[in-house]
């Protein structure tokens, strides 16, 4: 025999049918509207400047998306040149600030700048990542932070192109500063 549950019913005067009290009604609503509302809490964004709060030494890893149209129609950089300079403005921009977390190869937390380039006649378009992450138990990394924007410059204004590992390294002070001086 299935098992019987009790509910608040009642029989409707007119039409003689079985119905579920209103009270019922309202309890039920409000039971799933607790439900559906516990799930929609906000998490705690990877935008929010908190995630970086107690972080005091990472590591570094850059990665680089080059174009090679650069090299090939305007004879700029080559993709190891760019990846190279975007680590040692990096590394650099970092190590040298007077507030900022410690500098630690194979420290718990890195913190990643990622840079993707696309050329078009005459410009340079790149997006820019920068990220906190954490490796998990089984290897893969957790991202604890991230910002990423989008520039361009025109190809007279090359050099800026060996200035974007500082701006990934600047974005990221500014945050960590912003949470760490509390």
């Amino acid at each position: 025999m299935p098992p019987q549950f009790a509910v608040a019913s009642y029989i409707h005067p007119i039409t003689h049918q079985r119905s579920v009290t209103p009270h019922y009604r309202i309890a039920l609503r409000l039971t799933f509207a607790l439900f559906l509302g516990a799930g929609s809490a906000t998490a705690q964004s990877t935008e929010d400047v908190r995630r970086l709060s107690g972080v005091t030494s990472i590591d570094v890893r850059v990665e680089a998306n080059w174009d090679e149209a650069i090299t090939m129609d305007v004879g700029g950089a080559t993709a190891d040149q760019f990846s190279q300079a975007l680590r040692m403005t990096f590394e650099e921009t970092i190590s040298s600030a007077e507030i900022a977390p410690v500098f630690q190869p194979g420290a718990r937390y890195t913190i990643a700048c990622h840079v993707d380039t696309f050329y078009e006649p005459g410009q340079i378009i790149y997006s820019l990542r920068t990220q906190l992450e954490e490796d998990a138990s089984d290897g893969a990394p957790v991202i604890h932070w991230i910002r990423s924007w989008v520039g361009s410059f025109s190809m007279q204004q090359m050099h800026v192109m060996f200035t974007l590992g500082q701006a990934c390294a600047e974005r990221f002070l500014g945050d960590w500063q912003s949470a760490n001086s509390r």
